[in-house]
């Protein structure tokens, strides 16, 4: 009876969830969209429409995957931990709400940095190697990594007692965020700055987006900049329009249709090089610094 009653909630949870997220989100997309049309940020290397056909053929089973799996697991598990009174469930109103948001920021943190770990990289890269970096750059997962992700973004935040409409609530902030710091949107270099001590920001995560090793292992967060700042992994001295998008192993679109991207988990690693062994880097890089450069 109670596995019934929670399944249930869980419907009508998820039906909410796709009643206001799915339109707050379109409309996000598509302002990011004219955004990055107006006032791009990098010049492009590769023809908009082959990019978007390969990513939107890449992202379609991830969304997928992300709907039909991800989300229900995470909602039922999280009502699970809810039940069970853990955690969070201590905390008073509204401290326990912003807790559970700023714990679900920082997980979504460490997972990014699991990602670049070498088992999950396998299936992350299929996102990096984009040769450019834009809106649709935010769909262009595997739906590997989607799967991969259900025991640690659903089991992590239900042991610790996220609410489950959090959890979803969340979720659609994450899509957000990830679809505006993807985005090849050229905001004012002194808005930005405003918003980066807070917020990632496009510039901030373009960096991360780079064929240079030491770049591409910065720049973490999801949605707040708290994080790479508490674990020294912020890079901001990095102008734009010295980055190059992608990673340098992967330095042709000839390997990289729909078919190639959905089997690139099963191929081997391959080192961090270009094709003909060389290794990106950028003269002078000094440390990690915290003025955004334009």
């Amino acid at each position: 009876m109670w596995m019934a009653t929670t399944s249930a909630a869980a419907r009508t949870l998820l039906r909410r969830f796709d009643h206001w997220a799915t339109p707050a989100l379109a409309a996000v997309a598509l302002g990011v969209f004219l955004l990055e049309t107006v006032r791009p940020l990098r010049r492009r290397t590769r023809p908009r429409p082959e990019r978007w056909l390969r990513n939107v053929g890449v992202g379609a089973p991830s969304l997928l995957a992300m709907r039909l799996t991800l989300l229900p697991i995470m909602t039922k598990l999280a009502q699970a931990g809810a039940a069970r009174g853990v955690g969070l469930a201590q905390l008073p109103e509204p401290l326990r709400a912003v807790a559970e948001l700023l714990l679900l920021d920082y997980l979504a943190y460490r997972w990014h940095r699991l990602l670049h770990s070498p088992l999950l990289w396998r299936l992350h890269r299929v996102h990096h190697i984009d040769l450019d970096m834009d809106l649709t750059t935010a769909w262009r997962f595997h739906f590997g990594e989607m799967l991969a992700s259900i025991p640690y973004r659903g089991g992590l935040p239900a042991l610790l007692g996220v609410r489950p409409a959090t959890v979803l609530a969340y979720e659609a902030v994450l899509e957000a965020c990830t679809a505006f710091h993807h985005s090849n949107a050229c905001l004012p270099i002194g808005l930005e700055r405003r918003v980066v001590p807070v917020l990632v920001t496009p510039r901030m995560h373009g960096i991360h987006h780079s064929i240079v090793e030491q770049e591409a292992g910065s720049n973490f967060g999801v949605g707040l900049t708290l994080w790479d700042r508490l674990h020294s992994t912020l890079r901001l001295n990095v102008p734009q329009q010295q980055v190059t998008i992608g990673v340098p192993a992967y330095a042709t679109a000839a390997e990289q249709s729909v078919r190639q991207l959905l089997a690139l988990p099963l191929a081997p690693l391959r080192p961090w090089t270009r094709p003909d062994g060389s290794v990106p880097y950028r003269p002078g890089l000094s440390a990690p610094a915290h003025e955004l450069a334009e």
